[in-house]
């Protein structure tokens, strides 16, 4: 099964070495990421700040790894790290990633 690992890093910098890592380690096939501005609340204030949106396409099989990498090597203290499978892909694709 494939998945997209959806992650927030605060800047370009730590997305880059976050990509780059998690594609060299072969925990993901390919990373797309670009900034985005968020607003949200933290420890009872409402906070509104920039960061990038890291997609990390990846196979079911490394999820865990993956996840347990993110956490490890990440600025937060708790990183978003969310799957979601594909249920409909182009099969080629697919396979790319999974391998």
């Amino acid at each position: 099964m494939s998945l997209t690992v959806y992650a927030t890093v605060p800047d370009e910098k730590s997305a880059e070495t976050l990509a780059k890592d998690i594609v060299v380690s072969e925990l993901g096939a390919c990373c797309n990421f670009w900034p985005v501005r968020t607003i949200y609340s933290w420890e009872g204030k409402l906070k509104d700040d920039t960061e990038h949106i890291i997609l990390i396409k990846t196979s079911k099989k490394k999820f865990e790894k993956l996840k347990k990498y993110i956490v490890k090597n990440h600025p937060y203290s708790m990183p978003a790290v969310v799957s979601f499978s594909w249920d409909d892909s182009h099969k080629p694709f697919k396979d790319w990633v999974n391998k």
